[in-house]
């Protein structure tokens, strides 16, 4: 049977347990899709500003925030704290050994002009470096679902910044993490979290590190037990603002731009702070055969939020070499000729 692709987003029927339908031309995501109204939108902007009136100053912080130093983190760090001036935010930016200069250059400028603190969670890279490597080797550390969001290499960096970042609200006494996803990442703009739910995908994560060869006895990556055992009504919820307002890349680099923020300097169509997603990219596409990106576009596609043209050449653009090659050898593997086969080094 030959390749069928979605009519209206960019998913097609070769990626594994993608269904489309030979009748409409549609994948199962886009026949089910229901987008936000403008008024559910408002009726969750307005329930988030609620909250912030609600809970705010009963901790040392009202926001942990991930602060990549990307482009979508920054903005919305920006337009959060222009939208709700009130908020003190600790902004939390995760250096995981690949993060660029440039990009821990703009996130203490956007904590500055913001007049937000800021943090830098450090690991010692040789660490990171080798939970990488063992990463890009697996096969079976995540579900099915967890690789259509994102790469093996990317699931783990996420997780350790979800679980650190709830560990900070957690000492913070905050009630509030917020993360800079869009509609295409994350569909749900308000999480509440609970005990159960915390300890749950703690233990999750740890099961899939040790998947990859990974035993975190010293809880680097994982939430600590002391601050678990203690939570008490410190439960903090996820908020996902992003996703509610109006997004174009365009308007974002637009508004950054002017206030200060520089262009990263990284030629990756697909992260503006990370210099290990290129090769992260490329080993999801040799070990799975599509590429890690496809459902977030997709899904910004569905929404109306990007063309499906763009979405097509976001996904299909060649990914470049120099930062496949040197991410492969700081993680001490190569690139094997045109084969494009991992190897230990």
């Amino acid at each position: 049977m030959s390749k069928l692709v979605c009519k209206k987003c960019v998913l097609d029927s070769d990626i594994p347990g993608i269904q489309i339908n030979e009748d409409t031309g549609l994948c199962h995501f886009c026949e089910t899709y229901t987008p936000l109204t403008v008024q559910e939108k408002n009726e969750y902007l307005t329930r988030i500003e609620e909250l912030f009136n609600q809970y705010r100053e009963k901790g040392n912080y009202d926001v942990i925030y991930a602060l990549s130093g990307g482009k979508d983190s920054s903005y919305t760090l920006y337009k959060l704290k222009k939208d709700y001036p009130f908020l003190k935010i600790l902004a939390v930016q995760f250096d995981n050994g690949f993060t660029s200069e440039n990009a821990i250059k703009n996130a203490k400028k956007m904590c500055n002009i913001t007049g937000c603190d800021y943090f830098q969670l450090t690991m010692d890279k040789e660490i990171l470096y080798d939970t990488f490597r063992k990463a890009a080797e697996s096969y079976d550390a995540f579900p099915k679902f967890a690789k259509y969001r994102a790469s093996d290499i990317c699931n783990v960096c996420i997780t350790i910044i979800k679980q650190k970042l709830i560990e900070q609200a957690i000492l913070q006494k905050a009630p509030f993490v917020i993360f800079a996803f869009t509609a295409g990442q994350s569909p749900n703009p308000i999480i509440n979290l609970s005990v159960n739910f915390i300890q749950w995908s703690r233990s999750l994560f740890e099961k899939q590190l040790q998947k990859i060869g990974i035993e975190d006895k010293d809880e680097l990556f994982l939430l600590r037990k002391e601050f678990l055992e203690n939570i008490g009504e410190n439960v903090p919820s996820i908020l996902h603002p992003l996703c509610l307002w109006d997004y174009s890349e365009e308007k974002v680099l637009e508004t950054l731009l002017e206030i200060g923020w520089e262009l990263p300097g990284i030629n990756d169509s697909n992260s503006t702070n990370c210099t290990l997603n290129s090769f992260a990219c490329y080993n999801h596409l040799e070990k799975y055969g599509f590429h890690p990106y496809a459902f977030d576009v997709a899904g910004l596609v569905r929404s109306g939020e990007m063309s499906r043209e763009e979405g097509f050449e976001k996904i299909n653009q060649e990914l470049p070499q120099p930062l496949i090659e040197e991410a492969a050898r700081k993680l001490k593997l190569k690139v094997k000729g045109s084969q494009k086969l991992l190897v230990k080094v």
